[in-house]
């Protein structure tokens, strides 16, 4: 792993607030698709659209795409597939821009309060961004208000995170409460890399449909 990888790798770990965020991408949003995405063999917009793949119907769409970033998920969706990417980041969002891949990109804080947000998404998907210093488990109910009854929902949620920030309880509710149902849970690794202290973290693969 190159030093550049290193940096903007522990730098991710390290966020914990909105304002860190915007900091934190304005400086590497320009190296993020090759230092990070590629060379650390970033796995999760991968493993977010292939479920998305196997579970979508044809009504699923449109597709939020919530923490966005460069727009790497939306890359590997198939070419009709319609999506708008959310992200809090502007320079990640110039970057992502460049891929032509997006209907809209959008400019948002996903954790402050926003009663104009669109509710008729078919889809909602995220990949790395419901972790530590990211999106935390309140982020969940914006996240669901985005969609149509019946919407589908693949999250990525960083496993170490997954009880102890309160993802996994909060889901169990939301289940029990019959806001979210066809609820699975599968295991998958963050990177493919193997050559750093995070090598084998893993995230939680959260799908469901909204109730």
């Amino acid at each position: 792993m190159s030093d550049k990888g290193k940096e903007l790798l522990e730098g991710a770990y390290a966020l914990s607030s909105p304002d860190d965020n915007i900091d934190y991408y304005r400086s590497f949003a320009a190296h993020y698709d090759k230092v990070f995405a590629r060379d650390m063999g970033f796995n999760l917009p991968q493993a977010v659209a292939s479920q998305f793949s196997k579970l979508a119907k044809p009504t699923d769409r449109p597709v939020a795409d919530l923490g966005c970033g460069t727009g790497i998920v939306a890359t590997l969706f198939s070419k009709d597939t319609i999506v708008d990417g959310f992200d809090i980041s502007p320079e990640m969002l110039a970057i992502a821009a460049e891929k032509r891949r997006y209907r809209n990109l959008i400019q948002i804080d996903l954790t402050a309060p926003g009663p104009d947000w669109p509710s008729d998404y078919g889809a909602v998907v995220s990949s790395g961004t419901f972790t530590h210093g990211h999106l935390g488990p309140d982020a969940l109910e914006t996240a669901i208000g985005l969609g149509r009854a019946g919407c589908l929902f693949v999250l990525s949620i960083n496993k170490a995170h997954y009880s102890a920030m309160g993802f996994e309880k909060r889901i169990n509710q939301l289940a029990a409460n019959g806001r979210i149902k066809d609820l699975t849970l599968s295991k998958v690794p963050i990177y493919l890399d193997n050559t750093h202290d995070h090598a084998a973290d893993m995230a939680m693969l959260c799908c469901f449909r909204k109730g």
